[in-house]
Order: structure tokens, then sequence, then C-alpha cells
């Protein structure tokens, strides 16, 4: 009976041991896998719309020509139109730009 409990619990310790090893091998692979991050660059030479076609999935701020700043990801460039998803201070908002209405675009470049 003695030689049972002493295989539960050496096996039980490797499971542990093995379990811990995974959580602590598991964070440090999905940085190396995922490289170094990648850096939004404006370009002036082409349009805003192509700048935030570029920006896709990424978070920016829009100056309106009301005055207005709007911070939210892009999600979709189209017709002339810009979807902005998750507003900054509005939960659950999304927003749907003209393009001809923004005066400017600020977004984290390093």
């Amino acid at each position: 009976m003695k030689t049972l409990k002493r295989k539960g619990y050496t096996a039980g310790f490797v499971l542990m041991a093995l379990l811990l090893a995974h959580l602590v091998v598991t964070p440090q692979t999905a940085q190396a896998a995922a490289g170094p991050k990648e850096y939004v660059q404006l370009n002036a030479a082409v349009p805003p719309t192509d700048n935030l076609i570029a920006m896709k999935g990424r978070t920016v701020a829009v100056s309106l020509s009301s005055g207005q700043v709007m911070t939210g990801v892009v999600k979709e460039v189209q017709s002339n139109l810009l979807h902005l998803e998750k507003l900054s201070q509005k939960e659950f908002f999304d927003a749907l730009i003209r393009v001809d209405q923004i005066i400017g675009i600020e977004v984290r470049a390093r």
C-alpha cells in the first residue's frame, strides 16, 4: 500500500512540474514568435485614405474639421468613409466618419 501512495505522489509531483514548466516557457515562446513590433509610418505623399488603410487594426486619433478628436481602432476604410471601432471613453460605440472631414491623423509611431 505504501508503494502505491509513493507512486501516486511521484506521478503528481511530475505532473505539477510539467505544468509549471509549460506556464513558464509558453509566454517567452509566444513573445519570440511574435518578433519585433512593426511601427506605423505616416506618409505625407499619399492621401489620408491610403494612410488610414495602412493603419487597419491600429489605434488612431483623427481630428475633424468641426474641432472634435475621435480615437479608436481603424476597422475599415471604404467609399470615402472611415469605420472606427472601440472608441476611447465610449464603451460599445463605433463611428463612421467621412474622410474629407478629417484634417489630421495622430498615431503612435514608436
